[in-house]
C-alpha cells in the first residue's frame, strides 16, 4: 500500500522521517524504548532534532547510507553539538567501507578537537551482508547501486553505497539509501514490515538507471513490503 505519511509505529519501536528531499537532506529517526538510531544526517539534522525536543542521551548510533552531502552534511554539526553538551557515552557511526567522506570527516573532527571530546566516536565500516548488533537491534547492511551526478559533468562513477535492514523483535524496517534498480534491494524489501524507498526521478532514462529510482520503480519495490513510504523525492 502506498503510504504518504512520514511516521510508523511498530511493536515497542517507531520511525519518523524528520526530513527527506533529494539534493537537500535526509534524516530518519528510529526509536526503541531504550535507545535511538539516526539514519543519515543531512544538513539541518540538528535543527530537526531540536524541533522534536529530542533527548540526545537516547542517541546510540548514526547509520550512514553513503557519502553524498545531502546524507552527511549535518554530521560535523551534530558531533560538535554533542561535544558541547558534554556527552559521555560512546557514539557509534556505521558507514559503508571505503566511504572516504565519512571517514575523513570523523578523523578530522577527532584531530581538531582531540582530548576535548568527552565521548568516544567509534567508526564501524561495513560491507554487503555484514551485521551489527546494537542492543536488541540487528542491523544488516546490503550493497546497492548508486552514482552521483553533477549538471556540468553528468553521471559520475559508482560510490560505496548501502541500504540497511533493521530488525527489532519480530519486525523489520528496510531503508534503501540512494540507489538505482538492483536485485539486492528487492530481496531485502520482500516481506519487510516497513520499507523506506527513495523515489527521486519522475521519468527514468538509461543515463540515470544507476543513479536513482523512478517513482514507478519505487512503488513497485515498496509494494513487496507490508507498508512503504517514498522518500528522497524532488
Amino acid at each position: 500500500m502506498f503510504r504518504l505519511e512520514e511516521f510508523w509505529q511498530g511493536k515497542d519501536w517507531k520511525m519518523k522521517v524528520l526530513y527527506s528531499k533529494a539534493g537537500v537532506a535526509t534524516q530518519i529517526l528510529v526509536s526503541t524504548i531504550k535507545y535511538d538510531l539516526l539514519i543519515d544526517v543531512g544538513d539541518g539534522v540538528l535543527r530537526d532534532l531540536l524541533e522534536e525536543n529530542y533527548d540526545f542521551n537516547k542517541l546510540e548510533a548514526i547509520i550512514i547510507t553513503h557519502g553524498h552531502y545531502d546524507h552527511i552534511g549535518g554530521l560535523w554539526t551534530l558531533l560538535g553539538f554533542l561535544r558541547m553538551l558534554g556527552r559521555r557515552r560512546d557514539l557509534k557511526i556505521i558507514a559503508p567501507k571505503n566511504c572516504i567522506e565519512v571517514k575523513s570527516l570523523v578523523e578530522n573532527f577527532i584531530k581538531i578537537y582531540g582530548k576535548t571530546i568527552p565521548y568516544e566516536i567509534i567508526l564501524i565500516e561495513v560491507s554487503d551482508g555484514e551485521e551489527i548488533i546494537i542492543g536488541e537491534t540487528v542491523i544488516q547492511a546490503f550493497s546497492v547501486i548508486h552514482r552521483g551526478s553533477i549538471r556540468h559533468l553528468g553521471v559520475l562513477e559508482p560510490i560505496p553505497a548501502l541500504g540497511y535492514s533493521i530488525r527489532y523483535g519480530d519486525q523489520r524496517i528496510v531503508v534503501s539509501g540512494d540507489t538505482g534498480l538492483c536485485e539486492n534491494l528487492i530481496k531485502y524489501v520482500e516481506n519487510a514490515d516497513l520499507a523506506l524507498i527513495e523515489a527521486t526521478i519522475k521519468e527514468k532514462s538509461l543515463e540515470t538507471s544507476e543513479v536513482h529510482l523512478s517513482i514507478d520503480e519505487a512503488i513497485s519495490i515498496g509494494s513487496k513490503a507490508k507498508k512503504f513510504i517514498l522518500i528522497h523525492k524532488r
